[in-house]
Order: C-alpha cells, then structure tokens, then sequence
C-alpha cells in the first residue's frame, strides 16, 4: 500500500509492503493512514495495526487536505481467479475478488485510539 500525493504530481510519501504488514492469525491486516500528528497512539505494530503517513502538503496541486492510496497488485499465479485485474465491470469487485477486496473506512484519531490495542 502506498500513499502518495495525486496523480498529478505522482510523489510518493511512502509505502508498505507485505512484510511490513502486522497480520492477525488469519492473515487480516489494519492499515492506518494518516497525518504524522493525526496518527492514533495504538497505530502500531505492537498493537497489531500498521501506519501509514498521508502528504503533510496534500495533493502537491493545491489541495492540502487530499492525497491519494494506492494499493499495488502484483501478478499472480495464473490459476488465482480473485485478482483486481480480473474484475470487469465497476462494481463486480466483491463478487470477482471476495474476501481479497480491501475494505476502508473512515475514522477520527480519537474513535480509533478507544477501539485499543488487539495484543
């Protein structure tokens, strides 16, 4: 997962990658991505959840509260059938890559921070 300005300016701020990723026993992942000062204080390894810092500058092109995550798809195996790439019509996502298709949501630092720390 990177986090990156826009498209219009393409500079990435930084990216995680699998390794770099703390997992759950069944391989589930929380990545948290915001503002150096905005990140929750269990935005942490320890706390079983991966951080992921957002462009102090916004989108470079103006737009200081906007930046952009990309999540980047290797090619698979040629058997996998549940790859982004495999999806064909907006909106067959879910039915094309299952429980493969990341899941986001929006929070408040605070909101984040009473969820705790899962270990």
């Amino acid at each position: 997962m990177c986090s990156n300005e826009s498209l219009a300016t393409t500079k990435v701020i930084a990216c995680l990658y699998d390794e770099q990723v703390a997992t759950d026993a069944a391989g589930h992942y929380t990545i948290v991505a915001s503002l150096p000062e905005d990140r929750p204080a269990n935005a942490t390894k320890e706390c079983g959840v991966s951080w992921l810092p957002l462009s102090p500058t916004g989108d470079g092109a103006g737009h200081p509260d906007d930046s952009l995550l990309i999540m980047r798809n290797m090619l698979p195996s040629k058997d996998f059938s549940h790859a982004a790439h495999e999806t064909e019509t907006p909106g067959d996502e879910k039915a094309v890559m299952g429980q493969y298709l990341p899941e986001g949501q929006y929070t408040s630092k605070v909101a984040f921070e009473v969820s705790g720390c899962a270990k």
